[in-house]
């Protein structure tokens, strides 16, 4: 599923909390053919939580915008 999402230019970035700041929380953004969907959640950085939630975010983002579901 990721591998078909990077085919078709949808990513899935963190974007940093507080610009500079090591180990801040993030969100999660999606980034759509360059078009960018910002996330309001944040996410503590390197959890195992933001790595199921990354996880979601891209079988989201395949059947919303591959599948068109």
């Amino acid at each position: 599923m990721m591998e078909a999402c990077w085919y078709e230019k949808i990513y899935i970035v963190q974007r940093p909390s507080k610009r500079g700041a090591k180990a801040s929380d993030v969100y999660l953004d999606i980034n759509v053919n360059g078009q960018v969907l910002k996330g309001k959640k944040l996410y503590k950085q390197n959890s195992i939580h933001l790595e199921k939630t990354i996880e979601e975010a891209y079988k989201y983002s395949y059947k919303r915008f591959i599948l068109k579901q």
